[in-house]
């Protein structure tokens, strides 16, 4: 049976600069792993459909969409061993889109990918990177107010945005949803210090640290590690 790790973000966790390392290192891979290509059709159409998902109507009228491109997205891999990578599969960046709360509609959409890809006897698990929750906080803070001058003032941003203040409600609807054995988070701060962000997840993926040293560690853009 086929295997696809799909690592999910969330935003604000580096996710761009992982697509630069694996678009930039995938000639390393031995044939039985492949890093997936964001620009593929049907990843891309998938992407668009969870994207486009602002409200609890749209999420149950896109459910069979997603779960059909899912399933050909699953049919077209190749390798035994896939790495897929997409933030944009929890949907938009959090208070952008008129969106209210963390991720709202990931309890549907996500598992529709799920069975999606276990009708193309595809086994999945979604890996995320989780960051110190209040310098995450900030950062989507100045990434919604970033052409105005906006004071963060933590409590008062998550109440008006529905936020929590804390990943624990995030990471129980994660379990609740797929099922524990299919989620794997890792901090993201252990990474980014290492100046190796992505690294201990191409190592779960099964790339061993030999091809990780010869690995083109690019130049991180917006990246950064937790503030003292």
């Amino acid at each position: 049976m086929k295997k696809a790790l799909i690592h999910i973000g969330p935003h604000k966790t580096g996710s761009t600069y992982i697509q630069k390392m694996m678009q930039t290192n995938a000639h390393l891979l031995a044939p039985s792993h492949q890093f997936f290509p964001k620009s593929d059709p049907l990843f891309d159409a998938l992407q668009r459909f969870t994207l486009g998902v602002h409200n609890s109507e749209d999420a149950t009228n896109s459910l069979q969409t997603i779960h059909q491109t899912a399933y050909e997205l699953g049919r077209s891999l190749t390798a035994p061993n896939t790495l897929i990578s997409s933030e944009d599969l929890l949907g938009p960046v959090p208070t952008l889109a008129k969106i209210y709360g963390l991720y709202p509609f990931l309890h549907l959409t996500l598992p529709a990918i799920q069975a999606g890809f276990d009708d193309a006897e595809v086994e999945t698990q979604f890996f995320c990177y989780i960051r110190e929750y209040q310098d995450w906080l900030r950062s989507v803070h100045a990434h919604k107010f970033r052409d105005k001058k906006r004071t963060f003032a933590p409590r008062k941003f998550s109440r008006a945005n529905g936020l929590p203040f804390a990943w624990d409600t995030f990471t129980e609807t994660m379990y609740t949803a797929l099922g524990k054995d299919a989620v794997v988070f890792r901090s993201y701060e252990t990474d980014a210090v290492s100046g190796r962000l992505g690294a201990d997840m191409f190592r779960y993926f099964g790339i061993p640290d030999a091809v990780l040293d010869h690995m083109d560690w690019i130049e991180p853009v917006n990246v950064s590690p937790r503030r003292s």
